[in-house]
């Protein structure tokens, strides 16, 4: 993509999203993902904007360019390419009689999940036939600027997901976010609950509320 068409589709986000400038983006994102009528107009408009391409992560370069972190946190993006080499490496069938279930420790936006979510749906014959409630993804993601591009996109797909906002390595989170397609809808969106800090959910996934 050139620099002017990139420069062109940050514009149009930041337009969908009404926002004046790129460091507004994750507050607002947030803000529109607990807004359930809110969020599908916005979901359709982007669906519009990128013509209905399901296949990459749209916020990479967006992301990259006005929100990664390389000075203090080292923040890189998975590309495209790498993406599909390691959907290709990992095996997207669902366990016979049940579901599967994809952990990754650092998500990011969601390029790597995104690309194993879009090769699994590609192997069923007609759409219709791709069941959301085969897979169920674990994700763990630090950034307080990433989980809002994170959950989006994971919601836009209609996917199933549990996602955890903090460390990987220690297990302190911040947030646990359960993403549900509840229709078990292909083509459909999923929705967001914002796990209460409790024992309970403590206990349930091993984790530490901070």
């Amino acid at each position: 993509m050139s620099k002017r068409a990139t420069e062109n589709t940050l514009s149009k986000v930041n337009k969908l999203l009404n926002i004046s400038d790129s460091y507004q983006a994750p507050e607002r994102i947030m803000q529109i993902l607990k807004d359930e009528s809110k969020r599908k107009e916005i979901f359709f408009n982007f669906l519009e904007l990128f013509e209905y391409d399901l296949s990459y992560e749209w916020f990479y370069k967006y992301f990259q360019d006005e929100h990664a972190d390389r000075k203090n946190q080292k923040q890189d993006f998975t590309p495209k390419s790498v993406s599909c080499l390691l959907s290709d490496i990992l095996n997207t069938q669902p366990h016979k009689d049940t579901y599967r279930i994809i952990e990754e420790p650092a998500a990011g936006t969601g390029s790597t999940i995104i690309a194993h979510w879009y090769k699994s749906m590609r192997q069923c014959r007609f759409i219709w036939n791709f069941s959301p409630d085969d897979y169920l993804y674990k994700l763990t993601e630090l950034s307080n600027k990433t989980i809002p591009f994170l959950l989006f996109n994971l919601m836009i797909r209609g996917m199933n997901a549990i996602v955890f906002h903090g460390n990987s390595l220690t297990n302190e989170i911040k947030d646990v976010f359960w993403i549900y397609n509840e229709s078990n809808n292909p083509m459909g969106f999923s929705d967001l609950y914002i796990c209460p800090h409790s024992e309970r959910i403590e206990k349930m996934f091993k984790i530490k509320f901070i």
